[in-house]
């Protein structure tokens, strides 16, 4: 004894708005699954701040090409130009994944150079940003470089 489904357009719209449903459900879940990382996570209150970041940039654009990034299979190795500053931070910032970014304070060595261990760091793109005072005013340097 079999039942047949009598497929007229009701059973067939009915079917086609369940399986359409689906699909939705099925989207907000595997969207609320994925992690949402920001560029920055306080990015208005930094915005507003802009204007003095461009200028702390202007400001260090004579000693930016002095500041190099190297790689050994040990180590990463900053190297900045002779600054006398009073405070400041290098951050590596990865923009894929903010749990890697890495943050320390301007200490190089007699020779110019900060040393951290290449272990610390993934392979891919990190931006270093280096910001620091010296003498009350305000200087920023970022740029790119490729972890291997």
């Amino acid at each position: 004894m079999s039942h047949n489904i009598k497929w007229n357009w009701g059973t067939k719209l009915l079917i086609a708005i369940i399986l359409f449903m689906s699909f939705i459900f099925a989207l907000v879940y595997l969207s609320t699954q994925n992690s949402i990382n920001l560029v920055e996570k306080d990015y208005y209150p930094k915005g507003l701040k802009y204007q003095a970041r461009i200028d702390d940039i202007k400001r260090a654009i004579p000693l930016k090409e002095r500041f190099g990034i190297t790689q050994t299979d040990e180590l990463i190795i900053l190297t900045i130009p002779e600054i006398n500053p009073d405070s400041g931070s290098i951050v590596f910032f990865r923009p894929s994944d903010q749990q890697l970014d890495i943050t320390s304070k301007i200490e190089p060595d007699s020779t110019g150079r900060i040393y951290f261990p290449h272990g610390d760091f993934k392979r891919g793109i990190y931006i270093y940003k280096i910001r620091w005072y010296e003498n009350g005013n305000g200087f920023y340097i970022e740029d790119k470089f490729f972890i291997e």
